[in-house]
C-alpha cells in the first residue's frame, strides 16, 4: 500500500511540471462588440413615448438595460393612471441623475434588496418558531413582499439622491 502511494506521488510529481509548462493556447483574436440593441427608432412609438424621458442617455444603456426599460413600457398601458404618473417621474428623476449619483442609487437598491430577503427569512424564521400562532405565508407571496419593499427603499433613495444639490 505504502509502495503503491510512493510510486503515485512520483508518477504525479513529474506530470505536474510537464502539464504547468505546457505551452497555453492563444486566445483567439478579441471579437467586435456588439452595439446595444434596439436602437432607440427601433422602439415602437408607443414605448418612445413612454421611455421619452430616457431618450438622451438610450446610447448609453447596455443592451440588458435596454429590455428591462422595453418590459416595463410594454406593461405601462396595464398600469392605473397613478401607478403610470409615478413611473413617469421617476424616470425623469433617474434622467437627471449623474452617472456617480446612479450608482450609488444602484448600490442602495442592491442594499436594500439583500435586507428585505433578510427581513423576509426573519419572518420566516418566526413563523417556524412559532407554529400554533404565527399564520403561514406562502414564499412566493413573501418574496414578493421583500422585493416590493425593496423597491419602494430603492425608489426613495433615488428621489433622495436626486434631490440632493
Amino acid at each position: 500500500m505504502v509502495k503503491t502511494l510512493i510510486a503515485i506521488i512520483l508518477c504525479l510529481s513529474f506530470v505536474a511540471p510537464v502539464s504547468a509548462a505546457a505551452p497555453l493556447q492563444p486566445k483567439p483574436a478579441a471579437t467586435k462588440v456588439k452595439p446595444a440593441k434596439p436602437d432607440w427608432a427601433e422602439l415602437t412609438p408607443a414605448q418612445q413615448a413612454v421611455l421619452a424621458p430616457l431618450k438622451e442617455d438610450w446610447s448609453t444603456l447596455d443592451t440588458t438595460r435596454r429590455r428591462k426599460w422595453i418590459k416595463i413600457a410594454n406593461g405601462y398601458p396595464k398600469m392605473k393612471p397613478k401607478a403610470q404618473q409615478l413611473l413617469q417621474k421617476r424616470m425623469q428623476e433617474w434622467a437627471k441623475l449623474t452617472p456617480e449619483q446612479r450608482r450609488v442609487a444602484r448600490e442602495k437598491y442592491r442594499r436594500a434588496e439583500a435586507a428585505a430577503g433578510a427581513y423576509a427569512a426573519l419572518g420566516q424564521a418566526h413563523a417556524g418558531a412559532a407554529p400554533g400562532r404565527a399564520r403561514k405565508i406562502p414564499r412566493d407571496q413573501e418574496n414578493a413582499a421583500g422585493k416590493t419593499r425593496a423597491r419602494q427603499i430603492a425608489m426613495a433613495a433615488v428621489s433622495a439622491v436626486a434631490r440632493q444639490p
